[in-house]
């Protein structure tokens, strides 16, 4: 209990940190992040994907993340290392969910809609419904990760399945930022984004029609 309390202090105090100083809107701040992590070097990989696992724990925003990498380190490098930072933030609230934070999890959001419908969802469904809220953003995507938490589905089928479905929207995100920085707008560019778009609407349309038709949302 002792160790629950500390690191609901420390997320507590790490929340009001980044509002207080400014730090949460640095994270909408594309051109400020991509100048630092240019800048870092070798580190500055390291350095994002902590970026990316501090926004999975502490469940701050973090939708421009994987334009951020692709301004900074390509199409490829930068989806890539969005890929594994919100993979590898996503499996340790999972973790902490499970673990040191149950209780907290449960007496917080355990009575909340979006938890029993998860739950509800998982114990149903199963891996296909964490399939289709990872594709379909139903629920936010952060909190989906302590919700998981608390289902009976294991951490591996869990970390595996979350990084699989964040790689087509991470890696078109970080392509278009590298496209746009290095060629400019131009018809080939609008082309690849009609593209691109086509593939983020089917990659949610589909599944969530597939939901709605078996009654999973």
């Amino acid at each position: 209990m002792k160790k629950v309390v500390i690191f609901i202090g420390l997320m507590i105090v790490g929340i009001i940190f980044f509002y207080e100083t400014g730090l949460i809107d640095e994270l909408h701040n594309v051109s400020a992040m991509q100048t630092w992590f240019q800048q870092q070097g070798f580190l500055g990989y390291f350095a994002f994907i902590l970026l990316c696992i501090i926004t999975a724990v502490f469940m701050l925003p973090g939708g421009l993340l994987a334009i951020v990498a692709g301004i900074a380190y390509g199409g490829f490098l930068g989806g890539l290392l969005t890929v594994i930072g919100s993979t590898v933030g996503a499996s340790i609230s999972f973790v902490l969910g499970r673990t040191l934070l149950r209780d907290a999890v449960i007496k917080k959001y355990g009575d909340k809609p979006t938890f029993n419908k998860i739950m509800n969802g998982v114990n149903e469904n199963g891996v296909s419904f964490l399939i289709l809220t990872r594709l379909v953003p139903i629920f936010p995507y952060a909190l989906q990760s302590y919700a998981y938490a608390l289902t009976p589905m294991g951490f591996w089928k869990f970390s595996t399945i979350s990084g699989l479905t964040m790689l087509p929207a991470c890696f078109i995100y970080a392509y278009m930022a590298s496209d746009i920085l290095t060629e400019g707008l131009s018809t080939s560019l609008s082309i690849k984004f009609a593209i691109f778009g086509v593939i983020l609407f089917l990659l949610t349309y589909i599944p969530k029609k597939i939901g709605q038709h078996k009654k999973m949302i």
